[in-house]
């Protein structure tokens, strides 16, 4: 299991996330230029994704509102479920897509809008563009508060 993600990696894929649903080539092209030492864009977006759906289907099925054992026995269910299946199928499919594109602006870019439709189909902002920049400054205030 990859490490957790440091707010400004957090940061990082918000960013590309938001050039991604602009169509903002030049802005994912910067954001995939890495420097010394830093994971792969395309690696921050799908691991971020991943962690980002499995929090909205949890919040959207109820879940994440249960406590104690009332919650355990929940999510035992959901694992059990097709719902789980489908995510777990495509939490699996961004890890391999990001390795497979590597430093391809296309293909990161391509990634982290499939990344935030599969979000967004959780939710109810569709594809308001104001509901989306709300997302994403809720986003990066929440990478803020958590450094």
């Amino acid at each position: 299991m990859p490490p957790e993600l440091t707010p400004d990696q957090v940061m990082r894929a918000v960013a590309a996330l938001e050039a991604a649903w602009a169509r903002d080539d030049d802005a994912l092209a910067a954001l995939v230029q890495s420097g010394h030492g830093e994971r792969p864009l395309a690696e921050l977006v799908a691991q971020y994704g991943a962690s980002r759906l499995q929090t909205v289907v949890l919040v959207a099925t109820g879940i994440a509102h249960l406590d104690g054992a009332e919650q355990q026995e929940a999510l035992t269910r959901w694992r059990e479920g097709p719902l789980s299946h489908v995510t777990t199928v495509a939490m699996s499919t961004m890890s391999g897509w990001a390795r497979a594109a590597g430093e391809d602006v296309g293909a990161t870019g391509d990634l982290a809008r499939h990344a935030l439709q599969a979000i967004l189909s959780f939710t109810t902002i569709g594809d308001d563009p104001q509901d989306l920049r709300t997302l994403f400054a809720y986003l990066r205030e929440d990478a803020v508060a958590q450094s």
